[in-house]
Order: C-alpha cells, then structure tokens, then sequence
C-alpha cells in the first residue's frame, strides 16, 4: 500500500476517535458549535415541551375523489377567471369603439 493511503487511513481513524470522545462526553469540537446557541436552542425546547401540546397535523391522505374534486374547483375557478377577463377585454373594446364613432358623428 503507498504511503499517502496509509495518512488517509491515520486520518480517519483519529477523525472518528474524536467523534466519538465528543459524543461520549457531550463537549463539543473547539470551532464546532457555539455554546450559546445551544443553550438557547436547549431552552426553546425545554418551553416547548413545558408549554401547550401544538396543534395536531391531519394526517389523512386524501382520497382520490377528493383530489379529483379540489381539481375540478381550481379548473372552475380558472374558467370564470378567463370568462372575467373576456368579458372585461369586450367591454374596454366596446368602450374604445363606441367612443369612437360617437366622436365621429357629432
């Protein structure tokens, strides 16, 4: 095996050695993180579990008919969406046009 495999394997193992006396002993890295942050990160926790119980997430999956349903309405909603701005595209033609042959008999 060449020389620079056996650094990489050195280098590994005192990597993982390091992890594992910070995990045994709860300190971490020097450079790794910050105290305080975990501190803070702790107590946000400690309020959490000590506070109110959060609101519960439904956690049905919803059946296709209802999937098919929620489509069918956002379709809907689109179609009367396009027939509106028609609608209105007519009205501001009209209202250019209309204008303009008024303007041209008087």
């Amino acid at each position: 095996m060449p020389w620079f495999a056996w650094i990489a394997i050195v280098a590994i193992i005192v990597f993982g050695i390091t992890q594992v006396i910070s995990m045994a002993t709860g300190r971490p890295l020097p450079g790794g993180t910050d105290s305080e942050d975990v501190k803070k990160l702790k107590k946000r926790i400690d309020e959490l579990e000590a506070g109110q119980t959060p609101p519960e997430i439904e956690d049905r999956i919803p059946t296709k008919s209802e999937v098919n349903l929620a489509a069918e309405d956002r379709w809907r909603l689109e179609m009367l969406e396009a027939r509106l701005e028609e609608l209105e595209k007519n009205r501001d033609k009209k209202d250019d046009g209309g204008s303009e042959t008024d303007t041209a008999s008087s």
